[in-house]
Protein backbone atom coordinates (compact mmCIF):
# COMPACT_ATOMS: atom_id res chain seq x y z
CA UNK A 1 0.00 0.00 0.00
CA UNK A 2 1.06 3.89 -1.08
CA UNK A 3 2.18 5.56 2.33
CA UNK A 4 1.60 9.56 2.83
CA UNK A 5 4.77 11.40 2.01
CA UNK A 6 5.51 13.18 5.11
CA UNK A 7 7.51 15.58 3.75
CA UNK A 8 4.39 17.50 1.72
CA UNK A 9 2.05 18.83 4.08
CA UNK A 10 -0.66 21.25 4.70
CA UNK A 11 -0.17 23.14 6.79
CA UNK A 12 -4.02 24.75 7.48
CA UNK A 13 -5.08 21.07 8.05
CA UNK A 14 -1.34 19.42 9.13
CA UNK A 15 -2.50 16.51 6.93
CA UNK A 16 -0.25 15.29 4.29
CA UNK A 17 -1.30 15.87 0.84
CA UNK A 18 -3.32 12.71 -0.75
CA UNK A 19 -1.93 13.53 -4.27
CA UNK A 20 1.61 13.55 -3.24
CA UNK A 21 2.28 10.19 -1.93
CA UNK A 22 5.37 7.50 -2.01
CA UNK A 23 5.13 3.93 -2.52
CA UNK A 24 6.03 0.78 -4.53
CA UNK A 25 2.76 0.90 -5.96
CA UNK A 26 1.01 3.61 -7.55
CA UNK A 27 -1.28 5.52 -5.70
CA UNK A 28 -4.84 4.66 -5.38
CA UNK A 29 -7.51 6.45 -7.85
CA UNK A 30 -11.11 6.57 -6.60
CA UNK A 31 -13.20 5.07 -9.98
CA UNK A 32 -16.37 6.07 -9.52
CA UNK A 33 -17.39 2.99 -12.31
CA UNK A 34 -17.23 1.06 -8.48
CA UNK A 35 -18.73 3.60 -5.95
CA UNK A 36 -22.36 1.71 -5.90
CA UNK A 37 -24.59 1.93 -3.23
CA UNK A 38 -24.70 -1.18 -1.14
CA UNK A 39 -27.81 0.19 1.43
CA UNK A 40 -30.61 -0.56 -0.86
CA UNK A 41 -29.80 -4.62 -1.42
CA UNK A 42 -29.85 -7.78 0.68
CA UNK A 43 -26.86 -9.54 -0.22
CA UNK A 44 -24.13 -9.84 2.53
CA UNK A 45 -20.68 -9.63 2.67
CA UNK A 46 -18.94 -12.66 1.20
CA UNK A 47 -16.78 -14.27 4.22
CA UNK A 48 -15.33 -17.74 5.63
CA UNK A 49 -13.26 -17.53 8.44
CA UNK A 50 -11.17 -20.10 10.32
CA UNK A 51 -14.21 -20.34 12.55
CA UNK A 52 -16.42 -21.41 9.95
CA UNK A 53 -14.02 -24.24 8.69
CA UNK A 54 -13.61 -25.19 12.50
CA UNK A 55 -17.22 -25.25 13.04
CA UNK A 56 -18.18 -27.29 10.03
CA UNK A 57 -15.35 -30.07 11.01
CA UNK A 58 -17.28 -30.05 13.89
CA UNK A 59 -20.82 -30.34 13.06
CA UNK A 60 -19.99 -33.09 10.58
CA UNK A 61 -18.66 -35.10 12.87
CA UNK A 62 -21.67 -34.66 15.44
CA UNK A 63 -24.56 -34.34 12.72
CA UNK A 64 -23.45 -36.79 9.73
CA UNK A 65 -21.08 -39.59 11.52
CA UNK A 66 -22.54 -39.70 14.49
CA UNK A 67 -20.43 -41.95 16.35
CA UNK A 68 -21.51 -44.08 19.00
CA UNK A 69 -20.37 -46.81 21.50
CA UNK A 70 -21.97 -49.78 22.96
CA UNK A 71 -21.60 -49.52 26.92
CA UNK A 72 -23.71 -52.14 29.03
CA UNK A 73 -26.08 -52.75 25.75
CA UNK A 74 -26.76 -49.63 25.26
CA UNK A 75 -25.45 -46.65 23.00
CA UNK A 76 -24.07 -43.85 23.86
CA UNK A 77 -23.71 -41.00 21.60
CA UNK A 78 -19.91 -39.79 21.73
CA UNK A 79 -19.58 -35.85 22.36
CA UNK A 80 -17.38 -33.88 20.35
CA UNK A 81 -15.50 -30.65 21.83
CA UNK A 82 -13.18 -28.21 20.50
CA UNK A 83 -9.70 -28.04 22.62
CA UNK A 84 -9.33 -24.88 23.85
CA UNK A 85 -5.96 -23.84 25.92
CA UNK A 86 -7.20 -25.35 29.51
CA UNK A 87 -8.25 -28.14 27.83
CA UNK A 88 -5.65 -29.07 25.49
CA UNK A 89 -3.37 -28.07 29.02
CA UNK A 90 -4.62 -30.76 30.77
CA UNK A 91 -4.75 -33.40 27.87
CA UNK A 92 -0.81 -32.59 27.26
CA UNK A 93 0.44 -32.71 31.00
CA UNK A 94 -2.17 -36.02 31.68
CA UNK A 95 -3.14 -37.97 28.87
CA UNK A 96 -6.89 -37.34 30.00
CA UNK A 97 -9.54 -34.94 30.11
CA UNK A 98 -11.48 -34.13 33.79
CA UNK A 99 -14.63 -32.15 34.00
CA UNK A 100 -15.18 -29.38 36.71
CA UNK A 101 -15.72 -31.85 39.16
CA UNK A 102 -12.52 -34.33 38.45
CA UNK A 103 -14.66 -36.95 36.72
CA UNK A 104 -12.69 -38.76 33.83
CA UNK A 105 -14.45 -37.70 30.63
CA UNK A 106 -15.10 -41.14 28.45
CA UNK A 107 -16.07 -41.31 25.73
CA UNK A 108 -15.25 -38.19 24.55
CA UNK A 109 -13.82 -37.17 21.09
CA UNK A 110 -11.37 -33.90 20.86
CA UNK A 111 -10.74 -31.55 18.23
CA UNK A 112 -7.28 -29.50 17.86
CA UNK A 113 -5.92 -27.78 15.02
CA UNK A 114 -2.28 -27.52 14.38
CA UNK A 115 -1.46 -25.68 11.70
CA UNK A 116 -2.51 -23.53 8.22
CA UNK A 117 -0.48 -23.20 5.02
CA UNK A 118 -1.83 -21.47 1.73
CA UNK A 119 -1.52 -24.41 -1.09
CA UNK A 120 0.95 -23.88 -3.50
CA UNK A 121 -1.27 -25.12 -6.67
CA UNK A 122 -3.97 -22.74 -5.94
CA UNK A 123 -1.73 -19.45 -4.70
CA UNK A 124 -3.49 -15.87 -5.39
CA UNK A 125 -1.74 -13.55 -7.22
CA UNK A 126 -1.61 -10.52 -4.92
CA UNK A 127 1.44 -7.97 -4.98
CA UNK A 128 0.62 -5.65 -2.01
CA UNK A 129 -3.37 -5.28 -3.35
CA UNK A 130 -5.47 -7.72 -4.80
CA UNK A 131 -5.81 -6.91 -8.95
CA UNK A 132 -8.65 -6.12 -10.48
CA UNK A 133 -9.04 -9.41 -12.75
CA UNK A 134 -8.58 -11.52 -9.71
CA UNK A 135 -12.42 -11.50 -9.01
CA UNK A 136 -15.50 -13.99 -9.39
CA UNK A 137 -18.20 -12.51 -10.81
CA UNK A 138 -22.25 -13.15 -10.20
CA UNK A 139 -24.50 -11.72 -13.02
CA UNK A 140 -28.34 -11.04 -11.76
CA UNK A 141 -30.68 -10.13 -14.92
CA UNK A 142 -33.43 -9.22 -12.40
CA UNK A 143 -32.97 -5.73 -10.90
CA UNK A 144 -34.61 -2.41 -9.87
CA UNK A 145 -34.05 -1.24 -13.59
CA UNK A 146 -35.56 -4.46 -14.86
CA UNK A 147 -38.91 -5.41 -13.86
CA UNK A 148 -41.02 -8.07 -14.71
CA UNK A 149 -44.40 -7.82 -16.13
CA UNK A 150 -47.37 -9.38 -15.27
CA UNK A 151 -48.80 -10.96 -18.33
CA UNK A 152 -52.77 -10.92 -17.05
CA UNK A 153 -52.10 -7.88 -15.46
CA UNK A 154 -49.89 -5.77 -16.57
CA UNK A 155 -48.41 -2.98 -14.33
CA UNK A 156 -47.56 0.27 -16.40
CA UNK A 157 -43.78 0.59 -15.73
CA UNK A 158 -40.65 2.22 -17.85
CA UNK A 159 -39.62 0.31 -20.84
CA UNK A 160 -36.72 -2.31 -19.26
CA UNK A 161 -33.42 -1.21 -19.78
CA UNK A 162 -30.73 -3.50 -21.21
CA UNK A 163 -29.20 -3.69 -17.41
CA UNK A 164 -27.79 -6.66 -15.24
CA UNK A 165 -26.82 -6.58 -11.79
CA UNK A 166 -23.00 -7.60 -10.76
CA UNK A 167 -21.63 -8.45 -7.58
CA UNK A 168 -17.64 -8.95 -7.94
CA UNK A 169 -16.30 -11.01 -5.08
CA UNK A 170 -12.26 -11.62 -4.56
CA UNK A 171 -10.69 -14.93 -5.41
CA UNK A 172 -10.40 -16.28 -1.65
CA UNK A 173 -7.51 -18.13 -0.07
CA UNK A 174 -7.13 -22.08 -0.75
CA UNK A 175 -5.37 -22.97 2.24
CA UNK A 176 -4.45 -26.68 3.84
CA UNK A 177 -5.17 -27.31 7.53
CA UNK A 178 -3.83 -30.04 9.91
CA UNK A 179 -6.31 -30.87 12.61
CA UNK A 180 -5.99 -33.64 15.16
CA UNK A 181 -8.94 -36.33 16.20
CA UNK A 182 -8.66 -37.51 19.43
CA UNK A 183 -10.80 -40.14 20.99
CA UNK A 184 -10.76 -41.68 24.46
CA UNK A 185 -12.40 -44.89 25.27
CA UNK A 186 -12.90 -46.98 28.14
CA UNK A 187 -12.26 -50.02 25.85
CA UNK A 188 -9.81 -51.13 23.14
CA UNK A 189 -13.87 -52.94 21.80
CA UNK A 190 -15.29 -49.58 21.88
CA UNK A 191 -12.55 -47.87 20.51
CA UNK A 192 -12.27 -49.95 17.62
CA UNK A 193 -16.11 -49.57 16.98
CA UNK A 194 -15.76 -45.45 17.22
CA UNK A 195 -12.81 -45.89 14.46
CA UNK A 196 -14.70 -48.03 11.85
CA UNK A 197 -17.29 -45.83 12.33
CA UNK A 198 -15.10 -42.62 10.82
CA UNK A 199 -12.97 -44.48 8.76
CA UNK A 200 -15.26 -44.72 5.90
CA UNK A 201 -15.83 -40.90 5.81
CA UNK A 202 -12.10 -40.24 3.93
CA UNK A 203 -11.69 -37.93 1.27
CA UNK A 204 -15.56 -36.92 1.60
CA UNK A 205 -16.53 -33.40 2.13
CA UNK A 206 -17.21 -32.33 5.45
CA UNK A 207 -18.67 -29.57 6.90
CA UNK A 208 -22.80 -27.87 6.66
CA UNK A 209 -24.77 -25.73 4.17
CA UNK A 210 -22.17 -23.91 2.01
CA UNK A 211 -18.94 -24.09 4.06
CA UNK A 212 -18.01 -28.35 2.66
CA UNK A 213 -14.80 -28.92 2.63
CA UNK A 214 -12.91 -31.67 1.42
CA UNK A 215 -11.01 -33.88 4.50
CA UNK A 216 -9.08 -36.71 4.23
CA UNK A 217 -8.16 -38.89 7.19
CA UNK A 218 -4.44 -39.99 7.97
CA UNK A 219 -3.12 -42.74 9.76
CA UNK A 220 -4.67 -44.25 12.87
CA UNK A 221 -2.26 -44.25 16.04
CA UNK A 222 -3.54 -46.06 18.92
CA UNK A 223 -2.16 -45.76 22.85
CA UNK A 224 -2.95 -47.32 26.11
CA UNK A 225 -3.47 -44.00 29.09
CA UNK A 226 -2.80 -46.38 32.73
CA UNK A 227 -1.56 -44.11 35.05
CA UNK A 228 -0.94 -45.14 38.66
CA UNK A 229 -4.18 -45.34 40.59
CA UNK A 230 -6.34 -43.54 38.03
CA UNK A 231 -8.61 -45.71 35.19
CA UNK A 232 -7.34 -47.30 32.42
CA UNK A 233 -8.12 -45.51 29.18
CA UNK A 234 -7.84 -46.36 25.40
CA UNK A 235 -6.81 -43.31 23.02
CA UNK A 236 -6.80 -43.01 19.32
CA UNK A 237 -5.41 -40.08 16.88
CA UNK A 238 -6.70 -39.17 13.59
CA UNK A 239 -4.67 -36.70 11.35
CA UNK A 240 -7.07 -34.65 9.66
CA UNK A 241 -6.18 -32.75 6.17
CA UNK A 242 -9.15 -30.09 5.20
CA UNK A 243 -8.88 -28.21 1.91
CA UNK A 244 -10.30 -25.46 2.84
CA UNK A 245 -10.85 -21.57 1.42
CA UNK A 246 -10.78 -17.94 3.69
CA UNK A 247 -12.60 -14.93 2.48
CA UNK A 248 -12.56 -11.78 4.90
CA UNK A 249 -15.44 -9.65 4.70
CA UNK A 250 -12.76 -6.35 4.13
CA UNK A 251 -8.85 -6.69 2.62
CA UNK A 252 -6.62 -3.61 3.14
CA UNK A 253 -9.18 -1.90 4.38
CA UNK A 254 -11.70 -2.64 1.28
CA UNK A 255 -14.35 -4.46 0.99
CA UNK A 256 -14.40 -8.16 -1.12
CA UNK A 257 -17.64 -7.71 -2.59
CA UNK A 258 -18.30 -4.99 -4.69
CA UNK A 259 -21.94 -4.53 -6.46
CA UNK A 260 -21.95 -2.94 -10.18
CA UNK A 261 -24.23 -2.63 -13.04
CA UNK A 262 -23.16 -3.91 -16.64
CA UNK A 263 -21.99 -1.17 -18.93
CA UNK A 264 -24.64 0.67 -20.88
CA UNK A 265 -23.64 0.65 -24.81
CA UNK A 266 -23.08 4.47 -25.91
CA UNK A 267 -24.18 5.19 -29.75
CA UNK A 268 -23.06 8.16 -31.41
CA UNK A 269 -25.54 9.70 -34.07
CA UNK A 270 -23.43 11.57 -36.88
CA UNK A 271 -25.29 14.20 -38.95
CA UNK A 272 -24.59 14.76 -42.56
CA UNK A 273 -25.97 18.07 -44.31
CA UNK A 274 -26.59 17.77 -48.23
CA UNK A 275 -28.26 20.28 -50.60
CA UNK A 276 -30.80 17.98 -52.28
CA UNK A 277 -33.53 15.38 -51.22
CA UNK A 278 -31.23 11.65 -50.88
CA UNK A 279 -34.75 9.75 -52.00
CA UNK A 280 -35.01 12.03 -55.03
CA UNK A 281 -31.87 11.17 -56.86
CA UNK A 282 -29.25 7.98 -57.28
CA UNK A 283 -26.54 10.25 -56.09
CA UNK A 284 -25.18 9.01 -53.24
CA UNK A 285 -23.46 11.66 -50.37
CA UNK A 286 -19.99 11.21 -50.01
CA UNK A 287 -20.11 12.49 -46.43
CA UNK A 288 -23.22 9.39 -45.79
CA UNK A 289 -20.72 6.76 -47.54
CA UNK A 290 -17.70 8.00 -45.24
CA UNK A 291 -20.42 7.52 -42.10
CA UNK A 292 -21.56 3.36 -43.63
CA UNK A 293 -19.22 1.82 -41.27
CA UNK A 294 -20.98 3.75 -38.05
CA UNK A 295 -24.18 2.22 -39.33
CA UNK A 296 -23.43 -1.34 -40.03
CA UNK A 297 -21.99 -1.18 -36.67
CA UNK A 298 -25.41 -0.41 -35.10
CA UNK A 299 -25.60 2.79 -35.40
CA UNK A 300 -27.41 5.67 -37.41
CA UNK A 301 -27.18 9.09 -38.94
CA UNK A 302 -29.30 12.29 -39.30
CA UNK A 303 -29.32 13.36 -43.19
CA UNK A 304 -30.53 17.11 -42.66
CA UNK A 305 -31.85 18.69 -46.33
CA UNK A 306 -34.54 21.25 -46.91
CA UNK A 307 -35.34 21.46 -43.78
CA UNK A 308 -36.07 18.03 -42.80
CA UNK A 309 -33.80 15.59 -41.32
CA UNK A 310 -34.27 12.00 -42.20
CA UNK A 311 -33.01 9.26 -39.73
CA UNK A 312 -30.81 6.90 -41.65
CA UNK A 313 -29.95 3.46 -39.97
CA UNK A 314 -28.77 0.17 -41.58
CA UNK A 315 -32.26 -0.78 -43.52
CA UNK A 316 -32.21 2.66 -45.13
CA UNK A 317 -28.64 2.51 -46.20
CA UNK A 318 -28.75 -0.53 -47.59
CA UNK A 319 -31.71 0.69 -49.51
CA UNK A 320 -29.69 3.98 -50.57
CA UNK A 321 -26.90 2.02 -51.72
CA UNK A 322 -28.70 -1.12 -53.27
CA UNK A 323 -28.70 0.32 -56.99
CA UNK A 324 -29.01 -2.42 -59.29
CA UNK A 325 -29.59 -2.80 -63.36
CA UNK A 326 -32.23 -3.74 -65.02
CA UNK A 327 -32.16 -4.46 -69.18
CA UNK A 328 -35.73 -3.77 -70.88
CA UNK A 329 -37.65 -4.95 -73.55
CA UNK A 330 -37.66 -3.90 -77.20
CA UNK A 331 -41.94 -3.15 -77.56
CA UNK A 332 -42.42 -0.47 -80.14
CA UNK A 333 -40.06 2.43 -81.90
CA UNK A 334 -41.39 4.33 -78.60
CA UNK A 335 -41.68 1.69 -75.23
CA UNK A 336 -39.66 -0.86 -73.88
CA UNK A 337 -40.60 -3.11 -70.50
CA UNK A 338 -39.23 -3.55 -67.87
CA UNK A 339 -39.83 -7.14 -66.17
CA UNK A 340 -38.75 -6.05 -62.50
CA UNK A 341 -40.44 -4.46 -59.73
CA UNK A 342 -39.66 -1.21 -57.72
CA UNK A 343 -38.27 -1.12 -54.46
CA UNK A 344 -40.30 0.13 -51.54
CA UNK A 345 -38.34 3.28 -49.63
CA UNK A 346 -38.19 1.85 -46.05
CA UNK A 347 -38.45 5.14 -44.44
CA UNK A 348 -41.68 6.81 -46.11
CA UNK A 349 -42.78 3.31 -47.18
CA UNK A 350 -43.61 4.42 -50.86
CA UNK A 351 -42.32 2.59 -54.01
CA UNK A 352 -39.67 4.58 -55.60
CA UNK A 353 -39.81 7.38 -57.98
CA UNK A 354 -38.53 8.04 -61.30
CA UNK A 355 -35.83 10.33 -60.04
CA UNK A 356 -34.37 7.18 -58.24
CA UNK A 357 -34.29 5.93 -61.65
CA UNK A 358 -31.73 6.51 -64.43
CA UNK A 359 -31.75 5.25 -67.77
CA UNK A 360 -29.49 4.71 -70.75
CA UNK A 361 -29.66 3.54 -74.75
CA UNK A 362 -26.39 1.93 -75.96
CA UNK A 363 -24.43 3.65 -73.16
CA UNK A 364 -25.92 7.08 -73.32
CA UNK A 365 -27.66 8.95 -70.30
CA UNK A 366 -31.09 9.60 -71.30
CA UNK A 367 -32.62 13.33 -69.68
CA UNK A 368 -35.76 12.01 -67.50
CA UNK A 369 -37.98 14.52 -69.30
CA UNK A 370 -37.56 12.64 -72.25
CA UNK A 371 -39.65 9.74 -71.27
CA UNK A 372 -42.50 9.36 -69.10
CA UNK A 373 -43.02 6.85 -66.63
CA UNK A 374 -44.25 5.74 -63.12
CA UNK A 375 -42.49 3.01 -61.05
CA UNK A 376 -44.46 0.02 -59.38
CA UNK A 377 -44.16 -2.41 -56.89
CA UNK A 378 -46.63 -4.80 -58.76
CA UNK A 379 -46.92 -4.52 -62.22
CA UNK A 380 -44.42 -4.69 -65.28
CA UNK A 381 -42.79 -1.39 -65.92
CA UNK A 382 -43.41 0.50 -69.30
CA UNK A 383 -41.40 3.38 -70.52
CA UNK A 384 -42.48 5.36 -72.77
CA UNK A 385 -40.06 7.94 -74.88
CA UNK A 386 -40.66 11.13 -76.45
CA UNK A 387 -39.12 10.47 -80.04
CA UNK A 388 -39.56 14.30 -81.16
CA UNK A 389 -37.41 15.51 -78.08
CA UNK A 390 -35.03 12.07 -78.32
CA UNK A 391 -34.12 12.74 -81.89
CA UNK A 392 -34.63 9.12 -82.99
CA UNK A 393 -36.65 5.94 -82.72
CA UNK A 394 -36.26 2.85 -80.49
CA UNK A 395 -34.97 0.15 -82.15
CA UNK A 396 -34.61 -3.56 -81.68
CA UNK A 397 -31.06 -3.57 -81.32
CA UNK A 398 -30.63 -1.19 -79.21
CA UNK A 399 -29.52 -1.84 -75.03
CA UNK A 400 -31.93 -0.21 -73.19
CA UNK A 401 -30.57 -0.25 -69.17
CA UNK A 402 -31.98 1.55 -66.06
CA UNK A 403 -30.41 1.77 -63.10
CA UNK A 404 -31.87 2.41 -59.83
CA UNK A 405 -33.62 1.21 -56.74
CA UNK A 406 -35.37 -2.26 -57.67
CA UNK A 407 -36.71 -4.86 -55.51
Amino acid sequence: MPRYNRKNIDRKTNKPNPIRTEGLTPDQELNRAEQTRRDDDVIRSAQRTVYDIDYAIKWYIENEIQPQITANKNLISVPVIFANGEKWDNVRRLGYLRDEKGKLQSPIIMLKRNSMQERDNNRTLDVNRNPVGNRIIHRSKYNSRNRYEDDLFPIPTNQPQNSEKIYVVDIPKYVTLEYEMMLWCDFTTQMNELVDQILPYGRFAWGNEENRFETAIGSVTFETVNSVGEDRLVRATIPLTVKGTLLSAQETRLETIKKMYSVKKVTFINSVDVDYNIFNTTIIPQQLLAASQTIAGGGSVIVNSGGTSTNINAVAMAYITGLTEQQAVYSNSTTVTVNALAAINPVTLKVANKNEFDVYVNGQYIDKSVYTWTPSDIITQTIVFDTGVLGYGIDATDIVVINGRWA
